[in-house]
């Protein structure tokens, strides 16, 4: 096995190659060539032109070492479905990393870094090369976006955009038959499906990945005392915090109410620098138009209003605000059901 070898994990619908291949264009722009990028890409459904393009990006990047391996997850869908889970924004990608060795089984790859579509990639990510689980099975980044569940302060609420696997303690912890026995005895009382599912089963077995690989995207230009304020998790530093913004190796832009950079009327502020990833001349991608604005409810259009009407530093935090406290006013006016606390009060013994 190559040591110096990064194994890279996508999971993605053909409805968001051009998002993909926009992440992966990222990649490659700010890859090393001191080490060799094995890149996965798992779907149900991408066409074999989407296919071809993506090969093409690699081509275009041949001064890079790397290769670009598609991974058919169709009966990965069929077994998902048959679980009785909802679909999550119409299809099940979002499951796919619980079954990630299925395939991988076979393999040599011994660790992989899960990265989600909505991303871009601004580092080489060499580091995780000698990332120490310290016998973990996984590691994630503990986020504010605690304040988003009804979990308790103390709890390591984590994101699942990024997730980096030991496979060799994911299978020696019978990791993928703990999650689907879960998913068969709960169902659907997950706050972000895979995400609390995660959460909940791993609380007390992950390892921390540093915040320089998740870096949300929105907050990317805060004034500093909002950038403090928005990554308060408990075991992060001053000093952490600022050498994650000053280099970020992963970015994430998911969806919000000042929309993905693509999307007409974005406000997002990593709306240019997304748009320079997408325009690249290597990308396949590089001539898409700006897609649709999405349709909002009428707490994204009042969050709007506030972002685009108050000062920037008042606009920040009151951004801060509301998405600390979204899941204390969920718990208060719409409680989950017993299923829940009975689902997560097994951590807290």
């Amino acid at each position: 096995m190559n040591e110096r070898r990064i194994n890279i994990y996508f999971q993605s619908g053909d409805n968001f190659a051009f998002m993909l291949g926009t992440a992966i264009t990222s990649l490659y722009l700010n890859a090393s060539k001191e080490y060799f990028y094995n890149i996965f890409i798992a779907s149900g459904d991408m066409t074999d032109e989407n296919k071809r393009n993506f090969y093409e990006l690699k081509k275009n990047f041949s001064d890079i070492p790397s290769e670009i391996t598609f991974i058919d997850a169709s009966s990965w869908e069929n077994e998902i479905k048959s679980w009785g889970v909802p679909a999550h924004r119409n299809n099940y990608v979002t499951y796919y990393k619980l079954l990630i060795d299925r395939y991988f089984a076979n393999t040599d790859v011994d660790k992989l870094i899960s990265i989600g579509t909505d991303t871009l990639v601004t580092g080489d990510l060499h580091e995780l090369i000698d990332f120490d689980f310290e016998g973990h099975p996984i590691a994630m980044n503990w986020s504010e976006k605690l304040y988003e569940r009804r979990f308790k302060r103390s709890h390591k609420y984590c994101v699942a955009e990024m997730v980096y696997f030991n496979l060799e303690e994911w299978r020696n912890k019978k990791c993928e038959e703990r999650l689907i026995s879960r998913i068969k005895k709960y169902g659907d009382i997950y706050g972000s499906k895979d995400q609390g599912l995660l959460n909940t089963e791993f609380q007390n077995d992950m390892a921390q990945l540093p915040l320089k690989y998740n870096i949300y995207g929105i907050t990317y230009y805060f004034e500093w005392k909002n950038k403090l304020r928005f990554n308060n998790a408990p075991v992060m530093t001053k000093e952490e915090i600022k050498s994650a913004y000053d280099k970020p190796e992963i970015i994430h832009i998911p969806q919000t109410f000042v929309f993905r950079p693509h999307e007409k009327n974005s406000l997002h502020p990593l709306k240019k620098m997304w748009w320079d990833y997408c325009r690249t001349e290597q990308n396949p991608w590089n001539n898409i138009e700006e897609y649709p604005s999405p349709k909002m409810g009428s707490k994204e259009k009042f969050l709007r209003f506030l972002y685009v009407n108050l000062p920037k530093e008042m606009a920040e935090w009151v951004f801060i605000v509301f998405r600390h406290g979204y899941g204390w006013m969920n718990s208060v006016l719409f409680p989950y059901h017993d299923s829940y606390q009975e689902g997560i009060k097994q951590i807290y013994n």
